[in-house]
C-alpha cells in the first residue's frame, strides 16, 4: 500500500557548503595600504639615508658625487636658518616659488585652452595636434635661449619656460577627457534636446575632470622643472642659480641640499593639487599615486 501523503518523509536537501571565507590572490590589501603613508613613506626614507651613509663612509663613491649626509644636514640646518632670518636664500626661495605659480598658472590656461580646442573642433585635431606634438617632441633646453633673448633675464623668461614644459601633459589629458563622455549618455542629451553649453557643464566637463586633475599634478611637477632649468640657464636669483653656483664651487653637499628643498617643494606642490582633487572630484574612486595618507 502507498503510504498517505502526510506520512511521506522527504530526502532532506544536501546542506549548503560553508561560505569560502578565503581572500583570493591578488583582493588582500598589500602591506603598503594597510600602513598609513607617513609611517611607510618614513621608514623608506630612513633605509635610504642608511645606505647613503654606508656607501659614504665606506668611500665606495667618491665624495664629489655623494658627500656624507651629515653634510647634508648640516647645510639643510643652515639653509633652515638662513631663510628663517629672511636672508639672501629666503629671496631665492620666494622667487622660484613665485615663478612656479605663475608658470602653473600660465600653463593651466594654455593646457585647457589647447585641449579644449583640440577635443572640440577639427582645426585643433587635425592641424593643431600634430604641430604641437612636433614642437614638444624637441628637447625643451632648445628653446631656453630663445624664452631668455625674447622675455630677458628677469622672471618673465622662467615662467615662459616653465608653462611651456608644463602645458603640454594637460592639453593631452583635457581633450582625452572631453572626448571621453559616455555615448549612451550624450545620446541621451540630445534627444532631450539639451543645449551645448549645459552639456558641457553638466556631462563633458564632469567626465573630464579625472582627466584634467591627471594632468594638472603632471603639470605643477613639471612647472618647477622649468623654472630651475630656466634659472640654471638664466639666472635671476632663484634656487635654481643657487644650485648652479654650488655645483660650480664643487660644494656637492650644497647642491644636494638645494636638492632637497626643490624635491620638497615640488611635492608640496602636487599635494595641493591631489588635495584640491579630492575635494572637487569627489564622486571618483581614488587609484594610482595620491599625495598625503
Amino acid at each position: 500500500m502507498t503510504a498517505p501523503a502526510d506520512q511521506r518523509h522527504e530526502v532532506p536537501a544536501p546542506a549548503a557548503p560553508p561560505p569560502d571565507t578565503r581572500v583570493a590572490w591578488g583582493e588582500r590589501p598589500s602591506i603598503w595600504v594597510r600602513i598609513p603613508t607617513w609611517i611607510s613613506l618614513s621608514g623608506f626614507i630612513l633605509v635610504l639615508f642608511a645606505l647613503w651613509y654606508l656607501l659614504s663612509s665606506l668611500e665606495l663613491v667618491s665624495p664629489f658625487i655623494l658627500p656624507d649626509p651629515m653634510d647634508v644636514v648640516a647645510e639643510l640646518g643652515n639653509m633652515a636658518n638662513a631663510i628663517g632670518t629672511g636672508g639672501l636664500l629666503a629671496e631665492a626661495l620666494g622667487i622660484t616659488v613665485l615663478e612656479s605659480i605663475l608658470a602653473f598658472a600660465a600653463a593651466v590656461v594654455l593646457g585647457l585652452g589647447f585641449g579644449f580646442l583640440v577635443a572640440e573642433s577639427d582645426f585643433g585635431r587635425i592641424v593643431l595636434m600634430p604641430l604641437l606634438v612636433a614642437v614638444n617632441a624637441a628637447p625643451k633646453i632648445v628653446f631656453a635661449p630663445i624664452f631668455i633673448a625674447a622675455l630677458g633675464f628677469g622672471i618673465s623668461s622662467k615662467v615662459a619656460l616653465g608653462a611651456f614644459i608644463a602645458f603640454f601633459p594637460l592639453l593631452v589629458d583635457t581633450a582625452a577627457g572631453l572626448a571621453s563622455v559616455d555615448r549612451d549618455k550624450a545620446t541621451l542629451f540630445r534627444s532631450l534636446r539639451i543645449s551645448r553649453r549645459k552639456t558641457f557643464f553638466k556631462l563633458q566637463l564632469p567626465s573630464a575632470l579625472p582627466f584634467i586633475f591627471a594632468g594638472l599634478k603632471t603639470a605643477s611637477v613639471l612647472a618647477v622643472i622649468g623654472v630651475v632649468v630656466g634659472e640654471f640657464i638664466g639666472g635671476g636669483g632663484g634656487l635654481g642659480q643657487q644650485t648652479k653656483i654650488a655645483g660650480d664651487l664643487l660644494a656637492t653637499d650644497r647642491v644636494y641640499a638645494y636638492g632637497i628643498v626643490l624635491a620638497v617643494f615640488g611635492y608640496l606642490f602636487y599635494a595641493v593639487v591631489a588635495y584640491a582633487e579630492r575635494k572637487i572630484v569627489f564622486w571618483q574612486t581614488p587609484h594610482g599615486v595620491q599625495a598625503g595618507g
